[in-house]
């Protein structure tokens, strides 16, 4: 077992005789990742809206956040991958929540740089509109990106339909 597994088995408590029963333990693995889930989402909305509404000080506020947020998000996918187990080939990453976390997260950080790079020094946006123009792109290349995944997937089930269906009917042809 290697120093970072003994590590974040240290971290979480693993060895726990809690652990022994495995309806505790299946419980708590579902408790922890609706809590990891919801500390991601509440990370998220907070970095996006800090650096918009409180300023620089928000935008080092959310910077932090998302640092925070990042590093758990890694270690988390280090130790699965550690135990034998790649979340990106064993998931579906395509899904809707993922554009939704990806528009929380290029908005944070959209914002954190437009504050902190064009702010004067009294806090004030040098220009809002180039700062509109560059979220806007940002959030149409977004929705773009997600038409065209979401048009390619219901192509792929109409094609799966059709196929079904035309061999139902050929079953039922050849009286099977």
């Amino acid at each position: 077992m290697s120093t970072f597994t003994k590590a974040m088995r240290f971290v979480g408590d693993l060895d726990d005789e809690f652990y022994h029963d495995e309806r505790q333990r299946d419980v708590w693995n579902e408790a922890s990742a609706i809590g990891f889930q919801l500390f991601l989402w509440c990370s998220l909305i907070a970095g996006a809206v800090l650096p918009w509404v409180a300023g620089v000080p928000g935008s080092y506020t959310a910077l932090g956040i998302l640092l925070v947020l990042l590093t758990i998000s890694w270690i988390v996918t280090a130790y699965t991958k550690s135990r034998g187990v790649d979340m990106q080939t064993s998931q579906k990453l395509i899904r809707p929540r993922l554009f939704l976390y990806l528009g929380l997260y290029f908005t944070a950080a959209i914002g954190i740089v437009v504050t902190l790079v064009f702010s004067d020094a009294d806090g004030s946006v040098r220009s809002p509109t180039i700062v509109g123009m560059v979220f806007g792109a940002i959030l149409g290349l977004a929705c773009a990106a997600y038409g065209i995944a979401r048009s390619k997937r219901l192509a792929r089930e109409d094609e799966i339909e059709a196929e079904n269906l035309e061999r139902s009917e050929l079953l039922e042809r050849n009286g099977e």
